[in-house]
C-alpha cells in the first residue's frame, strides 16, 4: 500500500493501532500530550506537530478519541486544509449519528469517511489481532481492505457508514446485559450455598449461556419455527419461581425482573403452547421486522 497512513489520537487504543500498522506501513501520528506523542516515536511512528500538518501528510487518517465531542471538534480542526481525495476512518465509540456527520463534513470537502469499530481489547488490537466491524462505501472499504485485514484477525462489513458502530453497540450492549444477569444468577447461587465454580461450568456448558443463541435464536426464530420445545408458559412458570426465589434469597434483581414481563405479554398474545423462542414475535410486530432469514 502506497498511501500514507495517520493517526489521531495516541491514546491507549490509538497507540495500539498505529503501533500494529507501523509494523507493515509508514505511519505518522498526533496527539495533544507530549508524553504521548513521544510514546508513540518509540514505536517507530512519525510525528506530526498538528491535525493539519497530519492532513496534509496523510491520505488515510484513523480517529481514535475518547469522546464523540472529541471527534467531531478534530474533523472540523481539518476544515483550514485540503482533504480532497483523503479517507477518515473513525475508529472511536461514537453515536452512528457522529459518523453520518462526518461523511457528510467529508464529502463536501472531496473527501469520505467510514467507520472501522473495534472488538476485542487494547493487547489484541496491539497484536494486530483485533476485530473490525466496518460501515462504509463499497469503493472506500476496498481501498483499505488490505490494510485492516494485515492488522485484525477478522473483519465483518457491515454495509453503509455508521453500521459498524451500529453493531458495536448491539454487541456492547448484549455484553452489558449480560454482565447484570450473570451476577444476578451467581449471587442467588451463592446465597444458595451452589458452588461458583458449578454455576460457572453450568453457563459454560451447551445447556447454559449459548443454547439460546445458538438453539433458540438461530434454529427457532431465524427459521420461524416454534412447535414443540419448552413453552411460554413453563417459561413464564420458571421465570416466577427464580423471581420468587431471589425474594426469599434478599438478592436484587433487574432483568430478571424485566425479561419475566415478556413472558407475561407472550402469555396475552396467544404464545403460551409455542416453544418460548416465539417471544420473537413480539419483537417483529413491534418494530416491524422480520427475524426469519432469508
Amino acid at each position: 500500500m502506497s498511501e500514507s497512513i495517520g493517526v489521531i489520537g495516541l491514546g491507549n487504543a490509538g497507540i495500539a493501532l498505529a503501533g500494529a500498522l507501523v509494523r507493515r506501513f509508514e505511519v505518522y501520528g498526533f496527539d495533544q500530550k507530549a508524553a504521548r506523542m513521544q510514546e508513540s516515536e518509540k514505536l517507530g511512528i512519525k510525528p506530526c506537530g498538528s491535525v493539519a500538518e497530519l492532513v496534509k501528510t496523510c491520505e488515510i487518517i484513523f480517529l481514535s478519541l475518547p469522546t464523540p465531542e472529541a471527534s467531531r471538534a478534530v474533523a472540523q480542526s481539518m476544515s483550514s486544509v485540503s482533504l480532497s481525495g483523503k479517507l477518515l476512518i473513525e475508529t472511536s465509540t461514537v453515536d452512528p449519528k457522529d459518523v453520518t456527520w462526518l461523511l457528510e463534513f467529508a464529502q463536501t470537502r472531496g473527501a469520505s469517511a467510514m467507520d472501522a469499530a473495534v472488538l476485542g481489547g487494547i493487547q489484541n488490537l496491539a497484536e494486530g489481532k483485533t476485530t473490525f466491524l466496518v460501515g462504509a462505501d463499497q469503493g472506500d472499504y476496498v481501498r483499505v481492505q488490505t490494510m485492516l485485514e494485515s492488522v485484525s484477525k477478522k473483519i465483518f462489513y457491515m454495509g453503509p457508514a455508521g453500521n459498524g458502530m451500529r453493531i458495536k453497540l448491539i454487541n456492547n450492549a448484549v455484553a452489558h446485559t449480560t454482565m447484570v444477569v450473570l451476577l444476578e444468577a451467581a449471587a442467588m447461587a451463592a446465597k444458595s450455598n451452589i458452588p461458583l465454580d458449578v454455576f460457572y461450568e453450568l453457563m459454560n456448558s451447551d445447556s447454559g449461556l449459548t443454547r439460546p443463541l445458538t438453539h433458540r435464536l438461530k434454529e427457532r426464530a431465524y427459521r420461524g419455527q416454534y412447535e414443540g420445545g419448552m413453552s411460554t408458559a413453563n417459561a413464564r412458570k420458571d421465570s416466577l419461581l427464580a423471581l420468587a426465589m431471589a425474594q426469599e434469597l434478599h438478592v436484587p434483581v433487574f432483568t430478571m425482573q424485566a425479561s419475566h414481563t415478556v413472558y407475561e405479554i407472550g402469555m396475552q398474545q396467544g404464545l403460551a403452547n409455542l416453544d418460548y423462542a416465539s417471544i420473537a414475535k413480539l419483537w417483529e410486530n413491534w418494530g416491524g421486522v422480520s427475524f426469519k432469514m432469508k
